[in-house]
C-alpha cells in the first residue's frame, strides 16, 4: 500500500521494499510512485484505493513516467470517482489486462453513445484481451451494453443488479444474436435476493434463452454457467 500524509511518506511494513519482489501495488495517489520508481519492475496488479485522489489531469501522464504500463495484467478501481473515459484511456496503454474490477461505471456529462464514438474507445475495443470483469455497484442495461461492446472477449462477468433491471439485462446477455457476448459463459450476481433464482429459472425457461445451464447460490452470490 502506497500513500502520502503531510511531512511523511509511508510504505506498507508487511514486506521489505528493497528485498521482496512486488507484484501488486495499492495506491492512494500517483505522487508517491516516483519515490520507489526502481522497485516496480515485477508489478502485474494495480489497485486504485477507495480514497484515490482522481486528478483532472490525465492519470496516464503521471503513471507512464514511473511504471511500464504494459506489464499490468489486472486493474482494480476501488475508487468510485473514476470517470469511465479515464479508465478507457488507461486501458489503451495497458494492453495485457485480462482482469478488470470496477466500483462502478461513471459517466460524467456524457452518455454511452458518445463514448463509443471516441477513437480511443475503438482502439481499446480492437486490442484488449479482457476476459474477466467485475462491477461492484448496481448497474443499468445501458452500462451493460457499453461494457460488452468494449470487451467482446469477456467470459466471466460479476455484477450487482436492481431487481427491476434483472430481466432486460439477462435477456441482453443471453441473447443468441448478441455477438458481443458470444464468449460469455459465466454470470455472477452479487448480493443475491431471496427470489432471484426462481425468477431467473422461470425467465430462461419461458423465453428459451438457454438449453444447458447450471444455477447455484454460493456465499450469497448467484452463479449462472452455460
Amino acid at each position: 500500500m502506497l500513500y502520502k500524509v503531510p511531512m511523511k511518506n509511508i510504505w506498507s511494513s508487511r514486506f521489505d521494499i528493497n528485498k521482496d519482489p512486488i507484484h501488486h501495488i495499492y495506491i492512494h495517489n500517483t505522487e508517491m510512485i516516483k519515490e520507489f520508481v526502481n522497485n516496480f519492475s515485477n508489478i502485474t496488479d494495480l489497485i486504485f484505493a477507495e480514497t484515490f485522489d482522481v486528478s483532472r489531469e490525465s492519470i496516464i501522464t503521471n503513471l507512464n513516467r514511473f511504471i511500464q504500463l504494459k506489464q499490468f495484467t489486472k486493474l482494480n478501481f476501488e475508487c468510485h470517482r473514476f470517470p469511465f473515459e479515464q479508465i478507457i484511456e488507461l486501458l489503451h496503454f495497458t494492453k495485457n489486462i485480462h482482469t478488470l474490477k470496477l466500483d462502478s461505471i461513471l459517466l460524467y456529462r456524457t452518455n454511452s453513445i458518445l463514448i463509443q464514438q471516441n477513437e480511443t474507445f475503438r482502439i481499446v475495443f480492437n486490442m484488449n484481451f479482457v476476459t474477466n470483469v467485475t462491477i461492484s455497484k448496481e448497474i443499468t442495461l445501458e452500462k451493460i451494453q457499453l461494457l460488452t461492446t468494449l470487451f467482446p472477449r469477456m467470459k466471466y462477468l460479476t455484477i450487482n443488479l436492481f431487481k427491476e433491471v434483472l430481466k432486460p439485462v439477462v435477456r441482453f446477455l443471453l441473447s443468441k444474436s448478441n455477438i458481443n457476448t458470444r464468449y460469455l459463459s459465466t454470470l455472477c450476481i452479487s448480493k443475491q435476493r431471496y427470489d432471484l433464482v426462481i425468477k431467473l429459472r422461470s425467465m430462461i425457461k419461458l423465453e428459451k434463452l438457454l438449453h444447458d445451464y447450471i444455477i447455484k447460490v454460493i456465499n450469497r452470490k448467484l452463479y449462472l454457467w452455460w
